[in-house]
């Protein structure tokens, strides 16, 4: 077992959505140090405030990116543990294909080398359910075979590879998550990137109706927020190495189920309407959780109706403050 207590632990993407969770669960469970990396193109130093207002562990801010190699080798000496949760998602990357080399494949190749050049006990790092493209079974477990044709997925397919490939030549320590459809507090308020969770609640907000791409039947794999971050921390605990999981629900919800709920849960009255369905986008999600549970001893916490009540709050909140 890897004990986090009073490590040095380096997120990269620590100040984003995913990233700064992860902080938030490596101080509780007693890091004496976290440096939080980020470029801050999408992060932000109020997904921190809890963070940097604790007392317990010492939180230091590094702006930079991890397309520099020189400041990776610096700030990573010393460093126990890499949590790596930078990256360009998917439409950026289907937008911005070079963009998403540069930062997907070539950075988190950047962060591995320099891991293994300071002696990083192990790496823990965000790849992506897009590996797995259409299904064509579900739920999906981790051997189900790679269809992707998205570029995004394709970065991340790469992304494991060359962690297969550094494990076994230079003896990496690192577990890949597979995160299925991410969503909650801290995400996408802003941004042209946004999903549809954040979108869909931004229309509500400004009192315009839902819309729906398609007839509402494809389907998403939901995972809260906190237990993505909850998941980075098992992963990181655990014995296993050089190794892939899929980190879900488990549950399969129609995009319909999950306009309807999210009307249920803002008490809104805007009507949903239909468009024309994006074809490149993946008709139907859900992942097999068992081997998750079984390795590194992950099981999602928090149910799509308790998670959007808990977003929709954030929301309101934060929009308060702003």
């Amino acid at each position: 077992m890897y004990d986090l207590r009073d490590s040095v632990v380096l997120v990269t993407g620590g100040a984003g959505t995913v990233g700064s969770h992860v902080v938030d669960a490596v101080i509780a469970e007693g890091a004496r140090k976290v440096v939080v990396y980020d470029n801050f193109s999408a992060g932000n130093m109020l997904n921190l405030a809890a963070a940097t207002k604790q007392k317990h562990t010492d939180v230091q801010v590094v702006t930079a990116d991890i397309q520099h190699r020189e400041d990776l080798d610096e700030v990573l000496q010393g460093v126990n543990y890499v949590f790596h949760e930078a990256s360009v998602l998917l439409l950026e990357s289907m937008k911005k294909p070079q963009k998403a080399i540069d930062v997907n494949i070539q950075g988190t190749f950047d962060v591995f080398q320099a891991a293994l050049n300071a002696g990083v006990k192990k790496v823990v790092w965000a790849s992506s359910a897009s590996v797995f493209g259409e299904p064509m079974r579900l739920p999906v477990d981790e051997d189900h075979p790679f269809n992707n044709k998205t570029f995004y997925g394709a970065t991340k397919i790469a992304c494991e590879a060359i962690a297969t490939s550094l494990n076994f030549s230079h003896a990496l320590k690192h577990i890949g998550l597979r995160y299925y459809n991410v969503y909650g507090e801290r995400q996408g308020i802003r941004g042209a990137y946004a999903q549809v969770i954040p979108r869909w609640f931004e229309r509500i907000e400004r009192g315009e109706p839902i819309v729906i791409l398609g007839d509402g039947t494809q389907s998403m794999d939901l995972i809260y927020v906190t237990d993505i971050a909850r998941a980075n921390i098992c992963a990181m605990k655990s014995d296993c190495t050089n190794d892939f999981f899929n980190i879900g629900s488990g549950v399969e919800t129609t995009i319909k189920e999950l306009a309807h709920l999210i009307v249920e849960v803002t008490g809104t009255d805007v009507p949903i309407v239909y468009e024309p369905h994006d074809v490149n986008l993946v008709k139907r999600r859900c992942s097999s959780a068992v081997r998750a549970k079984e390795k590194i001893g992950f099981v999602a916490q928090i149910s799509p109706r308790q998670g959007l009540e808990n977003y929709w709050r954030w929301r309101q909140y934060e929009h308060c403050r702003q």
